[in-house]
């Protein structure tokens, strides 16, 4: 296909231009621009109708005939051949390519697409190469209307190709194809309600005319150069083939990495500056040379960098938004850009024909700059409509509900559970807990001033017991929690942080630390952040400091999430999601979200998984391979909902926990959508830290309920208890 573009192109100019003037040449880009229009309502209406792959081998197989008869019709008259052939390129060329870049579109979800775009990418220009080849060496072995055969004969290849497509491309409901009439109708409304399609048409507008001014001042000079038939032929060939030899050069060596790490419309703004630039440089060194190297280097871009990108662009948009609006904004917008630029330079060559380059030339660098302008806001306009595919993705699929986090019943449920097999684990792995700090004996001074030390030291009777809480009757002591002051400073306070680690009366501790969290919250970050302190202490603090939604808190917390054990770092990460919806004025270091994805990338890898329970000597080896493997595997499985979550301390919430859903989800389509968007919005560094842990296309595993591991626990156990009779 893109070898007939190239090829089709030097033959268009040079029989053009050997049967007329080039004053005729902004008359026949209106004429064949005026068609385009009419043409692309036309191939709207048909795709949305049919498939991509079921037009596609119709066009190709019209544009054969075409070409045949067209060439009879040279064996007549030349002239009106050349007429014909320029028409003929200017209806079919944007067909075709908006009818297979379509095609491509509904074959490959966003993600995938970066990678598929890229090989085909590389194809188009190869066949770039070959195309110009073929113009050269007929210039120089066959006449020129032989080319027009050759034409014919290379889309009656790409006819074949693609009726092998149609066999494989994705059959459309019927559901959705009654959709997208509707939205055919309205598809001028469509764009005034969108203003992402908006931009996207403004964006082809204005590189088509960009493109078209270009196209003529080069035109005119080479005719103005070069003798007309085979000379003229011969320079367009070799012109068209040195672009296409760079532009394949440029494909193979940056092609790919500009697509994954510069982003799409950064490789998109690329084709504006250049334009900007080569426009610059043709105003101060004016001449044929300067013109040619600017016409090039547009054509470069166009067919590399900006054509892959652009493509992409639609991606994430629906079937039928890209069946009813793609064809309108390609074509449609496109052949607008070519009659503005025919209307400019009408106007320009009536207003004058000396200076007609440096006017014409000083108009492409406006143009330019209006584009940079559109490509600005491209960029927020994809990210959105990203965000609407992995919405629209979550509905069609019956996933739940994303605008509200969960917090209430089923989180509490988990909680519990959790919280139990964490217990049984510790039954099963019995270890040795820090041993109660001993007290010493306080000198009493005189004198001292109001407040609880002071008061606690003039009548130590009344100071509460902090024996009667650790070691008194369970019922007693809950009693004596719920009912407990704690919203000022207290002695007391600092016994409860020690209660989180009993076995029966944890809840009621937590319950009351939720309480003093405001008035002790330096004391529970010390005791969250001491390595020698139990960790069923440290594991349950944070959801004390959670009731605390303060600036100290979270800071708290952020030193927490550096811990050496998953369970502490899973729920400090929770506990700052919880305190940072409260208060939005949290500030949450950059650098340090980034090094709390690095600490749980690293401990991801493979060999590096380590459990969360240490093995102890006293129990059989079996047993404590099945723990390890066990609770290993729900380390493993809740890395990535603890990652989301500390993503989420930076990013916008809703869409980072659509992302999370869509990456566990097996819909294809849907996961591509979601990593395309992480890898859009995500910074540098941030993105190269988490892209080890979501960058596979493959669904990500779930994550197990503690009901589920603590099933499977006590199944193992009761299996090997038996085993272990049998063996005595």
């Amino acid at each position: 296909m893109i070898a007939h573009q190239v090829a089709g192109k030097a033959a268009r100019d040079a029989l053009f231009l050997t049967s007329f003037s080039v004053s005729m040449l902004p008359g026949v880009m209106a004429v064949g621009a005026v068609l385009s229009l009419v043409a692309a309502l036309w191939i709207s209406r048909l795709l949305t109708r049919y498939s991509p792959a079921a037009v596609l081998p119709i066009l190709f197989g019209a544009s054969m005939v075409g070409l045949v008869i067209e060439w009879t019709i040279g064996q007549v008259s030349p002239a009106a051949m050349a007429i014909a052939i320029y028409l003929h390129l200017a209806v079919f060329g944007p067909l075709l390519m908006t009818a297979f870049w379509s095609l491509i579109n509904e074959r490959f979800d966003p993600h995938t697409a970066r990678r598929a775009v890229g090989r085909i990418a590389i194809g188009g220009t190869v066949g770039g190469v070959l195309g110009a080849l073929m113009a050269w060496r007929v210039a120089t072995l066959v006449e020129l209307p032989t080319l027009v055969l050759i034409l014919a004969a290379l889309h009656g290849a790409c006819l074949v190709g693609t009726l092998r497509l149609r066999g494989r491309a994705r059959a459309v409901a019927g559901p959705v194809v009654a959709e997208v009439a509707h939205v055919q109708v309205s598809a001028v409304r469509l764009l005034r309600r969108e203003p992402y399609l908006r931009n996207l048409a403004l964006l082809v507008a204005l590189a088509s005319a960009s493109s078209s001014l270009l196209d003529y001042l080069f035109s005119l000079q080479a005719a103005q150069t070069f003798e007309k038939g085979a000379p003229l032929l011969m320079f367009f060939s070799l012109f068209w083939l040195a672009v296409a030899v760079i532009s394949l050069l440029i494909q193979i060596v940056v092609g790919q990495w500009a697509l994954e790490k510069l982003g799409l419309t950064a490789n998109i703004a690329v084709l504006p500056a250049v334009i900007i630039t080569g426009g610059l440089v043709g105003l101060a060194a004016p001449g044929f040379v300067t013109t040619s190297l600017l016409r090039g280097a547009e054509a470069v871009e166009r067919n590399t960098l900006y054509r892959s990108a652009y493509e992409l662009l639609y991606t994430p948009l629906s079937e039928h938004q890209k069946r009813s609006m793609k064809a309108q904004i390609d074509i449609g917008f496109d052949r607008l850009g070519t009659i503005a630029a025919a209307g400019i330079v009408v106007l320009v060559l009536a207003i004058t024909t000396e200076d007609s380059a440096s006017f014409l030339l000083g108009t492409v660098v406006v143009l330019g700059v209006l584009t940079l302008q559109v490509v600005r806001r491209l960029h927020a306009g994809y990210v959105t409509a990203l965000e609407h595919g992995m919405r629209e993705g979550a509905t069609q699929l019956a996933l739940p509900s994303l605008s509200q986090p969960n917090i209430s019943v089923e989180e509490t449920a988990e909680y519990l559970e959790r919280e139990n097999l964490i217990q049984r684990v510790e039954l099963l792995r019995p270890r040795h807990d820090p041993s109660t700090p001993s007290h010493g004996t306080v000198v009493v001074d005189d004198g001292l001033g109001a407040g609880p030390a002071s008061d606690a030291l003039r009548d130590p009777m009344a100071l509460p017991d902090g024996r009667a809480l650790l070691a008194g009757e369970v019922e007693a002591t809950a009693s004596s929690l719920r009912a407990m002051q704690l919203d000022t400073t207290t002695p007391v306070a600092g016994f409860l942080i020690l209660m989180l680690a009993h076995k029966q009366l944890h809840a009621e501790a937590l319950e009351a630390l939720c309480r003093a969290a405001p008035v002790m919250t330096g004391q529970l970050i010390d005791a969250l952040i001491d390595p020698e302190m139990d960790f069923r202490v440290r594991r349950r603090i944070p959801y004390a400091l959670a009731a605390c939604t303060t600036q100290r808190a979270a800071d708290g917390l952020l030193l927490g999430i550096y811990d050496e054990r998953f369970e502490v770092r899973y729920a400090c990460g929770r506990a700052l999601m919880k305190i940072s919806d409260a208060n939005p004025g949290i500030v949450i270091s950059r650098q340090k979200i980034v090094q709390a994805i690095l600490i749980e990338v690293d401990r991801k890898a493979p060999g590096a998984a380590a459990p969360e329970f240490e093995a102890d000597p006293s129990v059989i080896e079996e047993a404590n391979a099945l723990v390890d493997d066990l609770l290993a595997r729900d380390r493993v499985d809740r890395t990535l909902e603890h990652v989301f979550t500390i993503l989420s301390l930076h990013l916008d919430r809703e869409p980072m926990r659509m992302a999370y859903r869509a990456l566990r989800h097996a819909d294809v389509r849907h996961r591509g959508t979601a990593l395309e968007y992480l890898q859009t919005i995500l910074p540098h560094d941030i993105r190269d830290a988490v892209w080890p842990l979501v960058g596979a296309l493959a669904p990500l595993p779930a994550a197990r309920s503690a009901r589920e591991i603590l099933a499977d626990l006590l199944r193992a156990t009761v299996v090997q208890a038996r085993q272990g009779g049998e063996r005595d």
